[in-house]
């Protein structure tokens, strides 16, 4: 035994001069909170979702740390610990001889200093070498930081089992609390785990947990800490309904139930790129971030459960929504249905994992825009029968264009050809202001990818996404002025320190003011009397166009108030599957248009009301020759309405009314194609 006393004492001597290494900072557990958390902080009570790595952990200082617990780990580890000067020489002698004369056997002996330094500064493997090391390094510990100090990081350290380290994560792993409420008998099956915590999880091996949990408590008697009738009770509390049952292994991001209820996995995993991008790889799961959102919890479950109503079926195809206020703030996203089975969020297209769908009609408004921008007035005429050809549009080959179901709508203004999105129309105002125009004003607005400018364009034959086009609709919200889109607004560190804040967004004014209020004059016709009546509000003065691509693959909604805009898509995840859902071919004028009423009925309850005058700032008007009036042998049909869906919020439609015009010629158009156009094939636009 001295031959062993002597040999640490030489050794400690040789190790003296090591120097105590510098520790990183513990990996700690992100959390996510949504719009309107205060100034408390984002943490683990009013967060939805986490990341975490392998190490869950929340670090608490020690003035945080429930005393109860404290005593127990002590009374358990290390009764000493305020006493010793980071290690105690017999306990090591003693285990250093047990584990020579055992010859390979180990035995304990450390103090909670040494733990710690095993933990943070060596490896776990047990030779006399690292013991030596580990005691060297624990008496330079303790000259470097006080007891308490060492104390609090060794128990922000420590692993209890379920992935949990440290006493915070261990608590809201098996008890679901914070470590400031465990009980005593919490406390004393806690500080049980620390020497082998799988050995004793009281869902596998609930014995050895109460085992454990009877020797602290008898520990915590000892070191005068609790009374023999306290221990009593405490050691007759069951585990059978107090402990929580072992969940399987956590992923690493973990949403909160009634988060992912309302499509919050795919608005989480979206925050969770942005971080990667803002902090580095792996920063979201390490370093303890507080991520604060834009998110509003309401706007999102009202978002969510417009869709759920609507698309409530078995063979339902899937759907996207994203809500921007005027200020940029996205306030809710549905990236889509079932993010268990499908992580696509069809909401970002390219970036969600999808490839982004066109957006039929809904681009009209930009040829529109385009058209208002050049001095035309929106009463300007253009006839709009049931075909139109425009020769060797299409790579050389003549393009037919067909309006809606194949009707002739006889002459219509500019205005009334967007109510009922005419498309033989529109790509006569595609020729006047030319596909490249239209393209301009479609990136001006806010559409993120290339935008060719193919005749096609008029007719929305670019894949955008969701957000893309909220983006560019939001622009003409915000009376031309472009306002960039944002769902992370402040992420601060452990401490609160603020890493990022979200500036005030610029408004850049891409349009002049009444050219876009002139687009929202016409826009407010498309849902008050076109074919986006179903999707009009009673209480709030809306505007919007319909979209639907050819063959019924993708349809949409694309509208607003003058405080936030909302965009509905919906659509198979097979891009070429027809949307044929009970028996309805799904235009933009059925199920998105009445999913967004859902949505926006709720959303703008709280809003101020808004006032639209009509506008109409172009003074060229186009065709002065023609006179707008419905064809003499076709009968104007009017726009599909939504099917009746149970569960559905009932939109407010109004009649279509057709004032009696001279009749416009019977012929079908033949325009020329202007000179210098890119050419490019357009599937026929619907509705």
């Amino acid at each position: 035994m001295l031959l062993v006393i002597a040999a640490v004492g030489g050794g400690f001597v040789a190790l003296n001069s090591v120097d105590l290494p510098e520790v990183d900072a513990p990996v700690e557990t992100s959390f996510v909170c949504l719009a309107g958390t205060g100034d408390g902080g984002c943490g683990p009570d009013n967060s939805v979702a986490q990341f975490s790595s392998s190490e869950n952990r929340v670090v608490l200082p020690y003035d945080e740390m429930p005393r109860i617990l404290v005593q127990a780990v002590l009374a358990a580890e290390d009764r000493s610990y305020f006493g010793h000067s980071g290690i105690d020489p017999v306990g090591i002698a003693r285990a250093l001889y047990q584990d020579v004369k055992s010859d390979g056997s180990t035995q304990g002996g450390s103090t909670i200093t040494q733990q710690y330094v095993k933990l943070v500064y060596l490896s776990s493997e047990r030779t006399l070498v690292r013991k030596v090391k580990e005691a060297a390094l624990a008496v330079k510990l303790e000259r470097k930081y006080s007891k308490t100090e060492i104390l609090e990081r060794y128990l922000n350290e420590v692993y209890f089992g379920r992935g949990a380290y440290g006493i915070e994560a261990a608590a809201r792993a098996y008890f679901d609390k914070p470590a400031m409420d465990v009980s005593l008998e919490e406390a004393a099956l806690l500080a049980g785990l620390i020497r082998a915590p799988e050995k004793a999880d009281p869902s596998r091996h609930a014995e050895e947990a109460e085992r454990r949990r009877r020797t602290v408590l008898a520990a915590m008697v000892e070191t005068g800490d609790i009374t023999p009738v306290q221990a009593e009770a405490a050691d007759n509390v069951p585990l059978e309904g107090t402990v929580l049952e072992r969940a399987p292994k956590a992923n690493n991001t973990v949403v909160r139930a009634e988060f992912a209820g309302a499509g919050g996995e795919y608005v989480t995993e979206w925050v969770r790129q942005q971080l990667t991008s803002m902090f580095g790889e792996g920063a979201a799961y390490t370093r303890g971030l507080r991520i604060y959102l834009t998110i509003d919890e309401s706007q999102q479950r009202a978002a969510y459960e417009s869709v759920a109503n609507v698309l409530n079926q078995p063979g339902d195809p899937a759907a996207a929504l994203v809500s921007i206020t005027e200020g940029g703030q996205i306030q809710a996203m549905v990236g889509g249905n079932d993010y268990a089975n499908n992580k696509v969020n069809y909401a970002l297209g390219k970036a969600g994992g999808g490839s982004g769908r066109q957006p039929g009609s809904t681009f009209k408004t930009f040829a529109l825009a385009a058209f208002v921008e050049a001095g035309n007035s929106v009463k300007s005429v253009y006839s709009a029968p049931k075909e139109l050809i425009l020769p060797k549009a299409d790579e050389g080959k003549d393009w037919p264009v067909h309006n809606y179901d194949d009707h002739d709508l006889g002459t219509l203004t500019v205005e009334e050809a967007t109510w009922r999105s005419a498309n033989t129309a529109y790509a006569q105002i595609m020729q006047t202001v030319g596909p490249q125009k239209i393209a301009e004003a479609a990136t001006k607005a806010g559409i993120g990818v290339d935008v060719p400018p193919n005749q096609s364009v008029v007719v929305g034959t670019t894949e955008v996404s969701v957000l893309d086009l909220a983006t560019a609709y939001s622009t003409f919200a915000n009376r031309g002025a472009k306002v960039a889109p944002f769902v992370i607004r402040r992420v601060e560190d452990p401490q609160g320190n603020v890493l990022f804040e979200q500036p005030e967004p610029a408004r850049e004014q891409v349009f002049a003011p009444e050219v876009a209020d002139t687009v929202t004059s016409v826009l407010r016709g498309v849902i008050d009397k076109g074919t986006g009546r179903p999707a009009r509000m009673n209480k709030r003065a809306s505007a919007g166009k319909t979209g639907t691509t050819d063959e019924y693959k993708d349809a949409w909604f694309a509208g607003y108030t003058c405080h936030r805009t909302a965009v509905v898509w919906v659509g198979y995840p097979q891009p070429q599957q027809m949307l044929d859902v009970r028996g309805v071919k799904v235009s933009g004028a059925t199920f998105p248009a009445q999913i967004w009423n859902g949505y926006m009925a709720k959303a703008t309850e709280a809003d101020d009301s808004c006032t639209w005058e009509a506008r109409d700032v172009g003074t060229n008007k186009v065709n002065p020759e023609l006179v707008a009036g419905p064809p003499t042998t076709t009968t104007v049909v009017p726009p599909p309405t939504a099917p009746t869906v149970p569960g559905a919020a009932t939109p407010t439609t109004a009649p279509v009314t057709t004032a009696a015009s001279p009749p416009p010629p019977t012929t079908t158009a033949v325009a020329p194609p202007p000179a210098a156009q890119a050419a490019g094939a357009a599937p026929t636009a619907t509705p």
